[in-house]
């Protein structure tokens, strides 16, 4: 937990030591997409390739994030770990850069030796700015602290920057020329891209011969709940990042990100035409991924039911790059449409929409306890409280209704490799001045650590309350239940947050 508050308190740090980003209500926010990769070395000499993939917003020198790791060589698909990423730049010359940071999660799987499931991977290296991207070099060290995967390395990475457009929470109004003064003043190319986020229900039918890890062939097809976030580059070509759980099929566990491109094709002013391709990591539930790596193509139907809601189909491949893992997929989406004030190229111009607002988001850094009692685990007999360490994203839409997206994994508890997604909708009610009651209900997927979730369908409604220290920051506390649908798992959840709040136009 020291470690917990420590990035909390640098990332404060970093937002005092830039408040020249917050001199008006719009700032441009700086950050990176950051991949990394890191062969380790597990006990009997074991090989495990970790691809990491981080979200990260640059303050100066300094940079925070949330960060995913996961296996895609070896013999551990299906391990992942999430949380928190904090490191430190230093120029050495117009191109030579100096970085080093700290990663701090929960997670694993794979049956890999990862203990309580706490992940901490520090780094030191060097990155080299090329056309405007960065490629690196250095050294980590992943290491589980209650388990037994400690590894040093050589690391390669490679960094994509990005900026983006947001504005401080506040209910101050905003039109057109506001915009265009922004971006006068700030030299900016801005406009308006299209962007969506989906919520998503998936079959993966199992063909006759393919087994699971113990080598037992598998005779019941998979259903996965999940969540799906995607911006468009121009009229028909967008990128798309994608992640689902198993919630039924007898794979409890199995959980998948991936990441792709797609092309949309309008027929009418209701329906269009897509096809599909991403790759990424999955694995869990004794589904045979063998090192982790996947690959997923898909083509179906897009219904346009207004401007804000759509409904897809499709029907796809998805296989695994080792291990003898592949099905055929049905895919069924319900999708939320914006029009996001943006900085690029290709970009429908600023006076096309004059009609906007602003939305609260809250990035939330989330301490998760299930209070221990013997319908946690499988066996029965263990009733220790399950840690687990995480991010949250809640996407406001209007001043009190948002949706929500989670992702957890466990950090303490004798159940190292339990992971969890969530999607949900919640409502703000402001009571007193700085105070905020805030309820919320969540489903998704759940599964690993010897938990027991059944066929990995959970639901977890929550109520609390949230201090807003001011416009940006916000201390929250929590409790609720969450319960398996078809299993035992049945228990009291408390939830500690820290939040950093800012508001896109869309």
């Amino acid at each position: 937990m020291g470690i917990y508050i420590l990035m909390i308190k640098l990332f404060i740090a970093a937002i005092f030591m830039n408040l020249s980003l917050f001199a008006s209500d719009l700032f441009i926010q700086n950050g990176h997409y950051q991949f990394t990769y890191d062969n380790l070395k597990l006990p009997a000499n074991e090989k495990l390739g970790l691809l990491g993939t981080s979200y990260l917003y640059d303050f100066d020198n300094v940079y925070l994030g949330l960060g995913i790791y996961s296996a895609i060589s070896g013999e551990r698909g299906g391990f992942f770990t999430g949380g928190f990423e904090a490191g430190y730049k230093l120029d050495l010359t117009d191109n030579l850069t100096l970085d080093t940071g700290l990663f701090v999660g929960g997670g694993g799987g794979g049956a890999a030796p990862q203990g309580g499931g706490l992940m901490v991977r520090p780094h030191i290296g060097l990155s080299y700015q090329i056309s405007g991207y960065k490629v690196g070099v250095g050294l980590s060290k992943v290491e589980f602290p209650n388990g037994d995967i400690n590894s040093n390395q050589i690391y390669t990475q490679f960094s994509i920057p990005f900026q983006a457009v947001h504005k401080k929470n506040t209910n101050s109004p905003m039109i057109i020329d506001d915009l265009e003064n922004f971006m006068r003043k700030t030299k900016t190319q801005m406009g308006w891209s299209d962007t969506y986020f989906a919520l998503t229900m998936q079959k993966y039918i199992m063909p006759s011969n393919i087994k699971n890890t113990a080598g037992i062939p598998v005779k019941r097809d998979i259903s996965l709940v999940g969540f799906e976030y995607g911006r468009y580059f121009d009229k028909n070509i967008f990128g798309f990042i994608e992640t689902a759980g198993a919630a039924s099929g007898g794979a409890s566990g199995y959980a998948e990100i991936l990441g792709g491109i797609g092309y949309k094709k309008s027929f009418t002013t209701h329906f269009s035409g897509y096809i599909k391709a991403s790759v990424g990591a999955a694995g869990g539930g004794k589904v045979a991924t063998g090192g982790g790596a996947v690959h997923k193509e898909s083509a179906g139907l897009y219904v346009t039911l207004n401007k804000k809601v759509a409904l897809n189909a499709g029907i796809g491949r998805m296989s695994a790059m080792s291990g003898g893992f592949k099905a055929t997929t049905l895919n069924f989406g319900f999708d939320y449409k914006l029009k996001s004030l943006s900085i690029g190229k290709n970009l429908q111009p600023l006076i096309t929409y004059q009609s906007f607002g602003d939305y609260e988001v809250d990035i939330k850094f989330s301490n998760q306890i299930y209070l221990g009692n013997k319908n946690i685990r499988k066996s029965g007999t263990d009733s220790t409280s399950l840690k687990l360490i995480g991010f949250k994203v809640d996407r406001f839409l209007d001043k009190n209704y948002f949706i929500s997206g989670q992702a957890l994994g466990a950090y303490s508890g004798h159940s190292g490799g339990y992971a969890v997604g969530l999607v949900g909708f919640g409502k703000k009610i402001a009571f007193r001045e700085h105070w905020d009651l805030i309820t919320q209900l969540s489903i998704g997927a759940a599964g690993g650590g010897n938990v027991a979730t059944g066929s990995g369908l959970i639901y977890q409604p929550m109520i609390g309350l949230e201090y807003k220290i001011n416009d940006s920051f916000g201390l929250s506390t929590s409790f609720g239940k969450v319960k398996a649908v078809g299993g035992k798992l049945d228990a009291t959840v408390l939830d500690f947050g820290f939040s950093y709040k800012f508001r896109t136009i869309d």
